[in-house]
């Protein structure tokens, strides 16, 4: 009997300890999961009041038992940190700002006060923000009984209106940061026009016909407000314009909107410039960017520079390397174009591409060079060229002119004029053979042979330079 008893006693045991063991493990790898992320999701809930909106802010997939050092606007007025079971929140330490999580769940309250005289009220910085902490999704409930002749509209997507008899009811849904929350006495209506919602307060405001917008595809979320009662207004979200705007200078801000998105806080403005002014085919506003454009359409065909630009909106985020990778991608060749003009307020770099290459003479490989194409020509590095060849290269007068000798033969170029001299005596020259090119100085490809006796070819991963006999 005992012997069964002690069998039964072994098997209960293990099965226990398996139960223990399994949900010891499915605890921990729901721990890691919530650890290992960095998202929270936010539910929001707005109340309309005379002079106020009352608001519950409740963020879901915190980490329990941590510290939380939160960001609340100086607007925000009877504010208060709740758990997920309706307790205060614990402060962490002196700082009044700093909180624990007893659970996954933090929930604000709080009011923002309004002007009940205002025709219409935007709302930007309105909520309590955590540092780190990536927003995924994101719902805002709005009831409204004080306000009920205007109408609301949010940088997310408006997904269900309700008017009851006393009350309004808006439920918009989407992903990210909360957005901005606006309201104006006067209605609008409402249109979907490719991945915007556009409100206005008339019918042909919305029925603008965005073509560009259309013909360059679908572009990140967007709520676009055409109103006269609130001035001009944008944001990563949101975009409000007269009702006056004409549709060209509206995509114009969209496709700027766009690119501001891609770029990091500290991206030169005529970057964006070029970019929205070439997918809209208009004229870039800054100097820069109106250089910078001239160069993209002067070594780009007219299918290329469209491929490029079209790539750049396309991708999630941009830089100046990304957008010369994009460049070399489109073009076959490499380019540091955006990269080079990136750095101080010089004048624009012109635009060449490159490929590197063996430099290779009388079929010895002397060096490798990047060979430069520009202008529809090909341009080698000449003082790397000539030495190649056994001259011996000197700049000289803060190298605007260059000396070069090997044996009997001596030569000396000018950077600014279109003359050499050949052992004392003076040639004259229709154009200049020399181009200076980001500090280095190039010749175009045929000019060795006309100048030095020496034929170049371009061949596939090597340029081969040899004596012409005679």
């Amino acid at each position: 009997m005992w012997k069964a008893s002690l069998f039964i006693f072994l098997i209960l045991s293990g099965i226990i300890s398996g139960m223990l063991f399994w949900q010891w493990q499915a605890y921990s790898e729901h721990a890691i999961a919530l650890e290992s992320s960095e998202a929270i999701t936010q539910e929001i809930t707005v109340e309309t009041r005379l002079k106020e909106l009352k608001i519950t802010q409740k963020i879901n997939g915190l980490m329990a038992h941590e510290e939380y050092r939160l960001v609340i606007p100086d607007t925000l007025f009877k504010w208060k940190c709740k758990n997920g079971t309706g307790e205060a929140c614990d402060s962490a330490d002196e700082n009044p700002f700093t909180f624990f999580s007893s659970d996954d769940q933090m929930i604000f309250e709080y009011t923002v006060p309004i002007n009940e005289r205002n025709k219409a009220l935007l709302l930007t910085n309105w909520f309590v923000k955590i540092p780190g902490k990536k927003a995924e999704g994101l719902s805002i409930t709005l009831t409204d009984s004080f306000k009920r002749e205007g109408s609301w509209a949010a940088g997310i997507r408006l997904k269900a209106r309700k008017k009851l008899d006393h009350i309004d009811y808006y439920y918009f849904e989407g992903r990210g940061d909360v957005p901005t929350l606006y309201w104006q006495q006067k209605p609008l209506l409402k249109k979907a026009i490719n991945n915007a919602e556009v409100y206005s307060e008339d019918i042909q405001a919305a029925s603008l016909n965005f073509q560009k917008l259309n013909d360059i595809g679908n572009f990140p979320f967007l709520t676009i407000i055409f109103t006269d009662q609130y001035p001009e207004y944008k944001d990563e979200n949101i975009l409000i314009a007269s009702s006056r705007t004409e549709a060209k200078m509206l995509e114009k801000d969209i496709i700027t909107l766009q690119f501001q998105r891609k770029f990091a806080e500290n991206t030169q403005m005529w970057i964006i410039d070029v970019l929205t002014s070439g997918l809209l085919d208009m004229n870039p506003i800054s100097s820069k960017g109106s250089a910078a454009l001239q160069e993209l359409q002067g070594e780009l065909t007219e299918d290329q520079l469209k491929a490029f630009l079209m790539k750049a909106i396309k991708v999630n985020s941009l830089n100046a390397e990304k957008l010369d990778k994009l460049l070399s991608d489109v073009k076959g060749l490499n380019t540091h174009f955006f990269t080079m003009n990136t750095k101080g307020d010089a004048p624009v770099v012109p635009l060449y591409f490159q490929k590197e290459k063996k430099l290779l003479v009388s079929g010895a490989e002397k060096a490798s060079i990047d060979l430069i194409y520009r202008d529809g020509k090909r341009l080698l590095p000449f003082a790397v060229t000539m030495k190649a060849l056994g001259y011996e290269v000197k700049f000289l007068s803060s190298e605007e002119t260059m000396l070069l000798s090997k044996g009997n033969n001596i030569y000396r170029f000018y950077l600014n004029k279109n003359v050499f001299i050949y052992n004392e005596e003076d040639y004259g020259l229709l154009e200049n053979p020399l181009t200076n090119q980001n500090g280095t100085v190039f010749m175009e490809i045929q000019w060795f042979k006309s100048l030095f006796g020496v034929s170049a070819e371009d061949k596939e991963g090597e340029i081969q330079l040899n004596s012409e006999p005679g």
